[in-house]
C-alpha cells in the first residue's frame, strides 16, 4: 500500500511538472492567485502564516539532529543504550543531508538563478520570469534563488521517518505529511517566495532520494541488517575508545 502511494505520488508530480514545462504560464497563473496590484503578495503580512513558515523546518531539523546524535552515540559509546537503531539513524541523517540540505539548498538554489515570484516583472518586480527548466541569466538573482523550494523539500522529507513507523501507522502518517507539505508549499507560493514548479520539483527530488535510500538500506537484496550497521559504526569509534580507555 505504501509503495503504491509513493509510486502514484511520484507519477502525479512528474505529470504536473511536465505540464508546467510545456505551459510555463501555469506558474504565473498560480502565483497570480495570491497577488494583487495594490497589495502584492498580501498573505505575507499575516502573522500566523508567517510564524508557521518560520517554524516549518523545525521538525525536519530536530529529527536530523537526533539522527546525527544517534550516529555519534553508536560510534563513541556503542555499548550504551541506544535510542535509535544505527541503520535508521544513517538512513534519516543521510537523506536529510542529501535532499533538503545539499541538493536543494546547496546546489539548485545557488546555481539555477531563477528569480522568485515577488521579484519578477509580472508581479511588480524588476527581474525576468524564466520557466523552471531554464536557468536565470546570472545577472539578477545570484544566490538563494527560487528554484527549488527548501521548505517544500524539508516538509516532504518527513516521509522518511514515516517509512520507519509501524506498518499500520504509515498510511495515516503519510497523509499527514502530504497535508503538511501542501500547506507549507502553499504558504511559500502565497508569500511570493516560490512558483508552483519550484515546490513540486523539490518534493519530487526529495521523495526520489528517500525512495532510493530506503531501498538501499532496507529493501535491496543483500541489504545489511541492523547488527552490521551498528558494528560498522562501532568500528569507526574503536580507536577513540581505546585512547579514552573505554570498553566496547
Amino acid at each position: 500500500m505504501v509503495r503504491a502511494l509513493f509510486l502514484a505520488t511520484l507519477l502525479a508530480l512528474a505529470v504536473v511538472i511536465a505540464a508546467i514545462a510545456v505551459a510555463p504560464g501555469i506558474d504565473l497563473a498560480v502565483g497570480g492567485w495570491f497577488w494583487t496590484p495594490a497589495a502584492g503578495f498580501w498573505m505575507s503580512e499575516w502573522g500566523l502564516a508567517a510564524l508557521l513558515r518560520r517554524v516549518s523546518m523545525w521538525p525536519t531539523i530536530a529529527i536530523g539532529i537526533a539522527a546525527l546524535v544517534s550516529i555519534l552515540q553508536h560510534i563513541v559509546a556503542p555499548a550504551s543504550r541506544q535510542f535509535m537503531s544505527a541503520r535508521a539513524a544513517l538512513f534519516l541523517f543521510l537523506t536529510v543531508a542529501a535532499a533538503p540540505v545539499l541538493v536543494v539548498n546547496g546546489v539548485f538554489k545557488e546555481v539555477w538563478d531563477r528569480a522568485r515570484p515577488v521579484h519578477v516583472t509580472q508581479f511588480g518586480g524588476p527581474w525576468q520570469f524564466t520557466p523552471w527548466w531554464q536557468p536565470g541569466n546570472g545577472r539578477e538573482c545570484r544566490t538563494n534563488c527560487s528554484f527549488v523550494s527548501g521548505e517544500a523539500s524539508g516538509a516532504a522529507w518527513l516521509a522518511a521517518p514515516v517509512l520507519l513507523a509501524p506498518p499500520a501507522a504509515r498510511v495515516p502518517l503519510l497523509a499527514g505529511v502530504a497535508a503538511y507539505t501542501a500547506v507549507i508549499s502553499g504558504l511559500r507560493m502565497a508569500f511570493g517566495g516560490h512558483f508552483l514548479s519550484d515546490t513540486l520539483i523539490a518534493i519530487l527530488i526529495t521523495l526520489l532520494m528517500i525512495a532510493g535510500a530506503y531501498r538501499w538500506f532496507y529493501r535491496r537484496p543483500g541489504a545489511a541488517p541492523e547488527e552490521v550497521w551498528a558494528a560498522r559504526l562501532a568500528r569507526i569509534g574503536a580507536p577513540l575508545r581505546r585512547l579514552a580507555g573505554r570498553p566496547g
